[in-house]
């Protein structure tokens, strides 16, 4: 029993595809985005002047190859003071340049505040930006993969249907 030809999905590669690519699209913008949404570098011995939202941030250092003598401090308005805490689930990032995790910390109420770095790496640059964990890496993986399948399955119909009369 065959299909007739009116009513034989012709396009339905080109769907599959699509989804695959909008879920790597949303991966790669998991994985990658914070990487986008750094503070502008300062040098090592600068002090850097960031406005801070609620919540959790990260200093991350590059070069860090003596990341265990890098120390970093900071104040924000109220007499706060940076506590840094290293958080072993926290990653680098790696996009639009390298940069090594050197902690995390947390502010209670949005404002801005000055923290300074410094180590005995020559050329050292430090900035400040959100937190990436080992499981937003993970989120990042595990989302990656159906969107994979997808342009696979995609592929593989679209070149099925191309060999059809």
């Amino acid at each position: 029993m065959t299909i007739p030809q009116a009513r034989r999905p012709r396009r339905a590669w080109w769907i599959l595809l699509l989804l695959g690519a909008l879920i790597l699209a949303g991966a790669a913008a998991l994985a990658f985005s914070p990487g986008f949404r750094l503070a502008p570098p300062a040098a090592f011995g600068e002090e850097l002047t960031v406005d801070l939202s609620e919540g959790d941030h990260a200093i991350y250092v590059t070069p860090s190859d003596q990341w265990s003598e890098i120390e970093c401090t900071g104040t924000f308005p109220g007499g706060g003071v940076l506590q840094l805490r290293p958080d072993m689930t926290q990653q680098g990032l790696l996009i639009p340049e390298a940069w090594d995790a050197q902690g995390s910390f947390s502010v209670g109420t949005p404002s801005p505040g000055t923290i300074t770095c410094d180590g005995p790496v020559a050329d050292g640059r430090f900035t400040v930006g959100p937190v990436m964990t080992f499981f937003t890496v993970i989120g990042a993986v595990l989302l990656a993969i159906p969107g994979i399948l997808l342009v696979i399955a995609g592929a593989i119909v679209g070149a099925v249907q191309a060999r059809r009369p």
